[in-house]
């Protein structure tokens, strides 16, 4: 039988960084860890913004990252 437990959450930003020299976007991402499990939706996708805000890039999204660990037991 397997156990399951809520693991870490992290936040990913896609930042558009440019273009190549063919005219197809860059981009870069920038994770963020330690994401409380209880952070609503809502939540992570202000504090996103707030944080690509920061930066002289633009940004393309947002990717909330949640994992799972599973044990046998």
């Amino acid at each position: 039988m397997i156990n399951t437990n809520q693991g870490l959450t992290s936040m990913a930003l896609r930042l558009q960084t440019g273009f190549d020299e063919k005219g197809a976007p860059q981009f870069k991402d920038k994770t963020y860890s330690r994401v409380l499990p209880t952070a609503t939706q809502d939540d992570v996708f202000a504090v996103g913004e707030a944080l690509a805000s920061l930066s002289s890039y633009k940004l393309h999204h947002i990717q909330l990252l949640s994992r799972e660990d599973l044990t046998r037991i």
